[in-house]
């Protein structure tokens, strides 16, 4: 058993539920821990956000079949101190670039982006 949900949440592809798996696996070994599909301000919600003792980060999976700029203008509002795509393929990856790219002014903290390679 890979440990991922039998069934996808609503909207929600099996590929994508595998990796915000992956990537919870990744910041749990870096010490955080870890809340899937967190609730934010205004009805939205982050993949993940992983906080440890002074740092709270979102982490968003990108799968390259959504809205990388939107989900990162969301996740805004979950007032953290920095914010992580885990992009999972070359096309997600592009896709952040350009939102990472869009967004500058737009948020106030830092916003990295992972690979699959990053992560596995």
């Amino acid at each position: 058993m890979l440990g991922i949900a039998a069934v996808p949440l609503p909207r929600e592809s099996l590929e994508h539920r595998y990796w915000i798996e992956q990537a919870g696996d990744y910041f749990k070994r870096q010490g955080y821990e870890i809340t899937l599909e967190y609730s934010v301000k205004g009805n939205g919600k982050i993949d993940i956000l992983a906080e440890r003792p002074g740092q709270r980060i979102a982490v968003e999976v990108e799968t390259g079949k959504s809205a990388p700029l939107a989900n990162l203008l969301n996740a805004a509002k979950a007032e953290v101190d920095k914010f992580v795509f885990v992009a999972v393929s070359p096309v997600a990856t592009s896709a952040c670039q350009e939102a990472i790219e869009e967004a500058k002014g737009k948020v106030t903290c830092p916003v990295e982006l992972l690979s699959w390679l990053d992560i596995s």
